[in-house]
């Protein structure tokens, strides 16, 4: 009986490849096979420093006085560890030479330490002592000047005057205020 016929093919061909596999396995093994030493050592693995924590209370110091504290329903290291962290339901007291300045609330942040920032998302609120309330879907506060800043939709509100625009830079130690983008302005 001779072997002819596509039917026999189906299984001559895996056997000829399972028996000359000897032969050429080693040659694709190493076509195939990355540059350099990737192998990792067993016993050698890099300990995992993420954190996560809830109902988080987190105070900063600058020159022996309170400068922010922040309380947090959850906080989870970010990609560089210690040095940036992610929040949820952020509720911080801003502090300028001891004295309170403002409070701000905010859905979810990220603080960086590196760059000392701290961005808030989802329904942001900063209420301020001089009784100016901001309104913004996302803000940053940039501690070493004491200035909260944001490119988004603003809604800002004091006793005599409520300013809707886009974007804002407010310093919370002098005062001073900039609205960008169309501005309008009710005074009462």
């Amino acid at each position: 009986m001779m072997l002819s016929g596509s039917r026999n093919l189906l299984w001559i061909v895996p056997l000829a490849l399972l028996l000359t596999s000897p032969a050429w396995k080693p040659g694709l093994e190493e076509f195939l096979s990355p540059l350099g030493n990737l192998k990792v050592k067993p016993g050698n693995s890099v300990p995992d420093k993420s954190f996560t924590l809830t109902d988080v209370q987190l105070s900063r110091y600058e020159n022996g006085q309170v400068d922010l504290v922040l309380n947090a329903a959850k906080v989870r290291s970010g990609r560089r560890g210690m040095d940036s962290l992610l929040l949820s339901k952020v509720d911080a007291l801003l502090f300028d030479k001891g004295r309170e300045r403002a409070h701000i609330t905010g859905g979810e942040g990220f603080y960086d330490a590196d760059k000392r920032i701290l961005t808030l998302v989802e329904d942001v609120v900063v209420i301020a002592k001089n009784r100016y309330e901001l309104r913004a879907d996302t803000l940053r506060y940039l501690i070493p000047y004491k200035t909260i800043k944001t490119a988004a939709q603003i809604f800002f509100k004091s006793k005599d005057i409520t300013v809707r625009g886009t974007g804002m830079s407010y310093n919370l130690d002098s005062g001073a205020y900039r609205v960008g983008g169309r501005v309008v302005c009710d005074v009462k």
